[in-house]
């Protein structure tokens, strides 16, 4: 396996885990705080998307690594439907960031009610993001390849940010963000040290 690309692709879920927090707490201060102004809105939701699609990279090399080591069947399905929830989350915050801002100026009425078929799909989205997730971080903390707390958190922490309490349902965000960047990392510390095992390996071999 490619230890040096595996490593690579982590640091892009590490910094998308950290765009994930700041993103969280540009939400409270966009909503909880009332300044759902179109510029907070943009900002705020390019930050959101962008961080997504930077986990979504990282977790390639998360999955692989895992897989590789113990592969499992629950994992392999497990990642699909996370791939396939996180690509059409990433197109629901595209179409919230640049669309919702401009219709809630324009069709506030329109903006607070995503009729069908749009609804629908948003919806669609957020039940395979969630169960993918959810299904992930178990299966991850199953086969124990990587920590098991990190992988718990991801789990655990999407029935937090889904969960209809108010400021606190925010927390879930941050504790999923922080298994994110657990996980990633403990894939950039291991595939760094077994290259340079590897390495060692070899000069002691010529």
């Amino acid at each position: 396996m490619n230890y040096p690309l595996l490593r690579k692709l982590s640091v892009f879920s590490i910094i998308g885990g950290i765009l994930q927090i700041i993103a969280t707490f540009g939400f409270g201060y966009q909503y909880q705080m009332g300044h759902d102004t179109m510029g907070v809105a943009v900002i705020v939701g390019l930050i959101n998307a962008l961080g997504m699609i930077l986990i979504l990279i990282g977790m390639i090399a998360v999955f692989l690594y895992s897989y590789q080591i113990k592969a499992s069947l629950n994992l392999f399905i497990s990642f699909i439907v996370l791939f396939i929830g996180s690509m059409l989350e990433v197109g629901g915050m595209w179409t919230v960031t640049f669309v919702s801002p401009m219709l809630k100026v324009h069709a506030a009425e329109l903006a607070s009610t995503w009729p069908t078929p749009s609804g629908e799909g948003l919806m669609i989205s957020l039940l395979l993001l969630f169960i993918g997730w959810v299904y992930f971080g178990i299966s991850l903390a199953t086969v124990k390849v990587l920590p098991v707390i990190p992988a718990v958190l991801v789990a655990a922490s999407l029935f937090l940010d889904f969960a209809p309490l108010g400021f606190i349902s925010y927390f879930g965000g941050i504790f999923w963000a922080i298994g994110i960047i657990g996980l990633s990392t403990a894939v950039y510390k291991r595939t760094k040290t077994e290259v340079v095992q590897g390495k060692d390996a070899t000069l002691a071999n010529s």
